[in-house]
């Protein structure tokens, strides 16, 4: 049987998420399925799980006699509909969020209501610890989350291009700025970004979280326990009049808040653009799908003569809801993708990702020579801070609020930066004050 998608607006995804895991059993052959004829509802946020999962979810149908509805969700719908799904007793069998080691709290807010408790599951070692922690609550493992661990939200540039032209990786906003001037000057888009997504422009602010913290060591700590803002806080305040002058510049291209990412291959590909923040997983995606024979590679986002790498250990995360009418289905199917046969096929399908990151030495990986290359120049003072969303408590909720007033920002509607992050502070208190979060009493 074959699964049936309910939404649509399946967008791209260039920081796709993955799950996976280990474990599961059908039928034998001959035998009948205990689970025949059931139907295996999964409600997911578009890019979190595309046509990569296809041949695993046809798989685990044949295999359990069962039909699988995939419900897929515009991203910036979805957190919305989740939340009022959780709260009319209404959810999916199987819902995902994108988790961190704050969000069961803080998104899900109850999960011994919400979630299925999966504590002692055999897949949960196939997850990194540090995986795990986003996964866990006070003790209870809730989630399932298998994702890469490539280069993600880093700035992807087409080397030949820059070589041709004498352009050097920028690592200061100053030197930033000039090369997007000269690369506008040759008729190229400087910076693909995909505005109309709704989640992407947002990348730039949020995945240099480790230049905020240098600037003011403890910053992380004091956010996290409501000591600190980030109203007020300059050097957010700089990020954002950076960017705000890029799209002034046209540096992001003529209509980049109408742009999606449907043309970001073939722009990349033809040298129509020659940057964009994604993962080194794009760099196979062009290789594979046009015909440009030029090199591409990575730097670090050098807004604020930002040098910290995007440390994030998190990413979209698998629930089973607590109430479901097929609990023993959902156990099954949460086992049936962590085995190392669905984990292989999951990744072998994707058209982005080069590898797992679990813990599987039976998996064959697919890492990219370039990201060996850009993983191996970094010293660990550059890796040592997440990035802000994922580092700090209630952030990451407000990520499609924040993106809609960067957008506001740019075109004049809010005309003071520190509005943004002011809403941020007010979203971020209602949030902590939603889980009872005592530092906000």
């Amino acid at each position: 049987m074959r699964k049936k998608a309910v939404a649509v607006l399946l967008c791209m995804s260039m920081s796709a998420a993955m799950l996976a895991g280990c474990g599961g059993s059908g039928k034998a052959d001959g035998e009948k399925s205990e689970f025949a004829g059931e139907t295996l509802s999964i409600l997911t946020s578009a890019g979190w799980m595309d046509n990569r999962y296809d041949d695993t979810i046809e798989r685990f149908e044949e295999t359990y006699d069962v039909i699988v509805d995939l419900q897929t969700i515009p991203a910036d719908q979805y957190s919305d509909l989740l939340q009022s799904k959780l709260t009319t007793d209404s959810c999916a069998d199987i819902f995902w969020i994108q988790s961190n080691p704050f969000a069961i709290e803080s998104v899900i807010v109850n999960p011994e209501e919400y979630c299925i408790d999966f504590t002692g599951a055999e897949w949960k070692d196939v997850m990194p610890e540090t995986r795990q922690t986003a996964c866990v609550y006070q003790d209870k493992l809730y989630g399932l989350q298998i994702y890469h661990n490539s280069p993600d939200c880093v700035m992807i540039y087409n080397k030949t291009l820059f070589d041709e032209n004498g352009w050097k990786v920028p690592t200061t906003y100053d030197e930033f700025k000039k090369i997007c001037g000269e690369i506008k000057d040759e008729g190229i888009t400087p910076w693909y970004m995909p505005g109309a997504d709704g989640w992407q422009h947002q990348l730039s602010f949020f995945q240099i979280g480790g230049v905020y913290e240098q600037a003011q060591p403890g910053l992380y700590e004091a956010l996290n326990t409501n000591k600190a803002t980030f109203a007020g806080n300059e050097q957010m305040q700089t990020v954002l009049e950076q960017f705000k002058e890029f799209s002034d510049l046209g540096y992001f291209g003529e209509d980049w808040i109408g742009t999606d990412s449907s043309n970001l291959v073939n722009s990349l590909g033809d040298r129509e653009a020659a940057m964009v923040t994604s993962g080194a997983g794009l760099i196979k995606q062009i290789k594979e799908d046009t015909e440009t024979e030029d090199e591409f590679g990575m730097f670090l986002c050098p807004f604020a003569d930002n040098q910290c790498y995007p440390t994030n250990p998190s990413g979209p995360t698998m629930f089973g809801y607590q109430k479901t009418e097929h609990p023993e289905l959902v156990k099954e199917f949460f086992n049936f993708v962590t085995t190392t046969e669905s984990l292989q096929e999951i990744l072998d399908n994707s058209p982005v990702f080069t590898n797992l990151d679990v813990n599987d030495e039976n998996l064959e990986q697919h890492w990219l020579p370039e990201e060996e290359e850009f993983m191996a120049g970094l010293t660990e003072e550059q890796t040592k801070t997440p990035v802000l969303q994922t580092g700090t408590k209630y952030t990451n909720d407000f990520w499609n609020n924040f993106g809609q007033d960067l957008v506001a920002y740019c075109q004049g509607t809010i005309e003071d930066p520190d509005v943004i992050l002011q809403n941020m502070d007010k979203n971020r208190a209602e949030a902590a004050k939603t889980a009872k979060d005592p530092n906000w009493n």
